[in-house]
C-alpha cells in the first residue's frame, strides 16, 4: 500500500505537477490549495498523512499556524515546508514544533524526493513505537496480574491506586515467580510514563565494572576498549522508566551513586567532563 502525502500549495500547476510526481514515486497523494481546505481534511475529517509537505506562506495564513493546531490535537506525521524566503525566526519555530525539515525554493524535485523518503522513513518509525505502546498499555492494564486469592485481589487494587502516582523510585519486593516484573511493566505502561521508553536491566547478570558502564555511559577513550560514545541505560531511558531487576546484586556504592543520579536528574558519564540531564523514574527487585 502506498504512503500518504498531503501537499498544500496554492500554485494550482505547482501542486498538481508535485502530485503527479510523487505518485509515481508510490506515494498516495492528496492536495490542498490553502489553510482553510488543509484544516478541513486535517482536523475535521480526521485525516492522518504519513508524511505533509507544506508551503509556509498561503493565501489564508502560514502552515506553521496549522503544523501547531495539528499538534495539539495529537498528530504525528512528519511535516516538510518550503518557503521562497529564508528566515531565521520561521525556521527555529518550524523545528521547535518538530518539523522534518525546513527547504527554501526553488528546490530541486530530486532533493525534495530524497527529502520526502527520509521524513517518510521518520514517520514510518514513530508510528511503529506509537502502536507498540498502545498495545502495552493494553496489554499491561492493572487487570494483568491474575489470581483469585485474597493477596492477589490486593495487588490489583493497590496497582489501580500507584497508575495514577507518578513517582521517581520504587522497590518491587516479593518471592521468586510472583510477578515483580509484571508489576513493573503494568507501572510503566498503565502509569503517566507509558508515553516513555521502558529499559529493562538484569543486575545479576552483568559484573559491576560493565553495570557501571552500561548504567552510566561513558566517552570515548574512558578505558581500554571504549572506542565511541555509549548512551547508558538511565540516558536511554530517559522520559519513563528504568528497571533494575535483582537490584541487591549491585554494589553499594554503585547503588548509591545511582540513587544520586535518580534524585539530581542528571548523570556524568563515565570519562565524561560535563553532566546530562534525565528525567527517570526506577522500578528495582529486591
Amino acid at each position: 500500500m502506498a504512503d500518504s502525502l498531503l501537499i498544500i500549495e496554492d500554485e494550482r500547476l505547482l501542486r498538481e505537477e508535485l502530485a503527479r510526481h510523487f505518485r509515481k514515486q508510490d506515494w498516495e497523494v492528496e492536495q490542498a490549495a490553502d489553510l482553510r481546505q488543509a484544516r478541513h481534511k486535517l482536523i475535521d475529517q480526521g485525516y492522518e498523512p504519513l508524511v505533509t509537505l507544506a508551503d509556509m506562506t498561503l493565501p489564508d495564513g502560514n502552515s506553521l499556524d496549522l503544523l501547531e493546531t495539528v499538534r495539539q490535537h495529537g498528530q504525528t506525521g512528519e511535516w516538510v515546508l518550503l518557503t521562497g524566503y529564508g528566515g531565521v525566526p520561521e525556521s527555529v519555530r518550524a523545528l521547535r514544533l518538530g518539523a522534518y525539515d525546513f527547504l527554501e525554493k526553488p528546490c530541486s524535485v530530486e532533493r525534495l524526493g530524497a527529502i520526502l523518503n527520509g521524513a517518510r522513513r521518520s514517520a514510518r518509525a514513530q508510528w511503529q513505537l506509537r502502536d507498540q505502546r498502545e498495545a502495552g498499555s493494553r496489554r499491561y492494564l492493572p487487570a494483568a496480574f491474575i489470581g483469585r486469592s485474597e493477596a492477589a485481589q490486593g495487588v490489583r487494587r493497590l496497582l489501580s491506586r500507584l497508575v495514577e502516582v507518578p513517582f521517581s523510585a520504587l522497590i518491587i519486593s516479593g518471592e521468586t515467580g510472583t510477578g515483580k516484573g509484571l508489576v513493573a511493566r503494568i507501572l510503566h505502561h498503565s502509569g503517566p510514563r507509558a508515553s516513555g521508553p521502558m529499559i529493562e536491566v538484569n543486575c545479576a547478570a552483568l559484573p559491576r565494572d560493565l553495570l557501571e558502564s552500561e548504567l552510566f555511559g561513558h566517552e570515548a577513550g574512558a578505558f581500554t576498549g571504549a572506542k565511541g560514545r555509549h548512551r547508558g541505560y538511565l540516558e536511554q531511558a530517559d522520559g519513563g522508566t528504568l528497571f533494575l531487576d535483582e537490584i541487591g546484586e549491585m554494589d553499594l556504592d554503585l547503588q548509591s551513586k545511582l540513587l544520586t543520579s535518580i534524585e539530581d536528574r542528571s548523570l556524568r558519564r563515565l570519562g565524561g567532563e560535563k553532566a546530562v540531564k534525565v528525567d527517570v523514574a526506577t522500578s528495582t527487585t529486591a
